[in-house]
């Protein structure tokens, strides 16, 4: 008998062990580097989530021990799942008894998303028994010594605080997800670089007139960086076309140009991809992105690695 339960702050290093050693199978039996290094960071991703999503953090038990762990991160409208794993060796319906309990915690959004791992058969099975469907193919890249761009644009600038509410406006307008947590958690733990285009609407016009032109002006695309001491992570990231994407890209790939660095990228953007590769980028391996109930057009993007919030 396997019961889901909400995750409790006593639980993190038990949960992190699961973490730790099915990520490990699963990728190493397919000749890739498990996404957990060491059981510290898969210990800091559920204190982080507890902090973060308390409320979508579970684990399963069967038999008086942890056997399971997952989580989901309710942004309005829309909710993502994941990671979600399994103790190797563990009892069958695990996966199954956390979905359900996870989907169910979600009950009130209009979309589900989650990354599912292409070289995992076993999970495409389940979510595709479940009812999910893919709706994108994401490559997980990696660069070992970032190139430094030819050119960067000049549009391209800093945040700035005051940046705030027109930043979550443009996220929430292109993604239909209420990201102001995790907007928060990344400006507080890395960059972000942003561009604006010219809004040419009346009540911008008007605007202009009113206060400076540059607060008339929309954000067309933003992205986030941060340096870790073993390598950088670049994203998310959304723009409102892919030429902003790209080189957006670009100016982030400048400031972190000879670092090593990761990023979740979009088969839908293959301008950004081939961007990507002339920076250095390789892609590792590939993902799918999943979703249950009502679709929403995609707009260009690099996903998140961290928080999972799509």
């Amino acid at each position: 008998m396997i019961s889901v339960r909400a995750m409790r702050d006593s639980d993190c290093e038990r949960a992190a062990e699961i973490l730790v050693s099915a990520f490990s199978q699963v990728y190493r039996q397919r000749g890739h580097v498990p996404p957990f290094p060491n059981l510290e960071s898969a210990i800091w991703l559920c204190r982080a989530y507890l902090d973060l999503d308390r409320e979508g953090c579970a684990v399963a038990e069967s038999g008086g021990g942890l056997v399971g762990v997952g989580f989901v991160h309710l942004r309005g409208p829309v909710a993502s799942i994941g990671p979600l794993a399994a103790r190797p060796g563990g009892p069958p319906g695990i996966g199954r008894a956390l979905m359900a309990h996870l989907t169910a915690l979600a009950e009130g959004c209009a979309s589900l998303r989650l990354f599912q791992d292409s070289f995992n058969p076993d999970s495409f099975g389940l979510y595709s028994e479940l009812g999910w469907a893919v709706r994108d193919v994401a490559p997980y890249l990696m660069a070992g010594d970032i190139r430094k761009p030819t050119s960067v644009s000049a549009t391209i600038r800093e945040y700035r605080p005051e940046d705030r509410e027109r930043l979550e406006a443009f996220d929430f307008r292109m993604l239909g997800a209420n990201r102001s947590r995790d907007m928060g958690l990344l400006l507080s733990t890395g960059a972000l670089l942003l561009t604006e285009v010219a809004d040419g609407t009346e009540r911008a016009r008007e605007q202009a007139n009113e206060q400076a032109n540059e607060q008339a002006n929309e954000i067309g695309g933003f992205i986030f960086l941060r340096a870790l001491p073993a390598r950088a992570i670049i994203g998310p990231a959304v723009a409102s076309s892919e030429e902003i994407l790209a080189d957006l890209l670009d100016a982030a790939c400048q400031a972190l140009a000879g670092r090593s660095a990761v990023m979740r990228a979009s088969a839908a953007t293959p301008k950004v991809l081939r961007r990507a590769h002339a920076l250095g980028f390789r892609v590792d391996h590939l993902g799918n992105l999943m979703s249950l109930g009502r679709d929403q057009r995609l707009p260009p993007q690099l996903y998140a690695l961290f928080p999972e919030s799509l």
